[in-house]
């Protein structure tokens, strides 16, 4: 009865908004205004703009599979889950999982590509899940708390609200991830020794 730990990918382990900010206007994604980023998220929902934009890069699957990654804080980001998992194995399954939402333009190329995406930038995860709703993995087996590590708040939140354990991270606004990783990774395991604690099972 151990917890495992989730992580996000894009957003958190690969660069999706800047990727896109800089094909669209060649500036950070931090910088566009709020018309600009709206304009955006349009390749999203209208088909038509969609097809255009990713039609470029070879389709949706080329799209995700050439995302760039945030550099060394993405190894650093997973090499620190692997060995925080190591060093806690009574309380955490080793390694790391993948849990990413698929693009709703086109879920099964977005899942094809992000995979490809995965196996060619990370170590390879425990398992890759790519679910309409993350929260469905919020509890494990006893239920257990599992953690999230995300980027974007209604993820977090519904994973929470299923009785999971959130960390909320932006890697872009991130400048060293092992200081601000390590704590909130700490304090998760604190959460779940209490759960354990409570409601051990015969």
């Amino acid at each position: 009865m151990k917890s495992k730990i989730y992580l996000d990918m894009d957003g958190l382990l690969a660069d999706l908004f800047n990727t896109l900010s800089h094909d669209f206007y060649d500036q950070d994604y931090k910088t566009l205004s709020n018309e600009q980023k709206d304009y955006i998220k349009q390749i999203w929902t209208d088909r038509d703009k969609a097809k255009k934009y990713f039609n470029k890069w070879g389709g949706v699957e080329s799209f995700f599979a050439g995302l760039e990654t945030f550099g060394n804080k993405t190894q650093e980001i997973v090499n620190l889950v692997i060995e925080f998992t190591k060093q806690n194995n009574d309380v955490f399954e080793e390694g790391y999982y993948i849990c990413s939402h698929p693009a709703g333009i086109n879920p099964v190329a977005s899942e094809a590509g992000k995979r490809a995406w995965i196996l060619k930038h990370l170590p390879r995860p425990n398992e890759m899940f790519f679910p309409d709703k993350k929260s469905i993995y919020a509890k494990g087996q006893g239920n257990v708390p599992n953690i999230l590590v995300d980027d974007f708040l209604p993820y977090i939140q519904a994973w929470e609200n299923a009785g999971g354990i959130s960390i909320k991270m932006q890697t872009d606004t991130i400048s060293d991830v092992y200081d601000y990783l390590t704590p909130k990774l700490e304090a998760a395991k604190v959460q779940i020794n209490e759960f354990l604690n409570k409601h051990t099972i015969k």
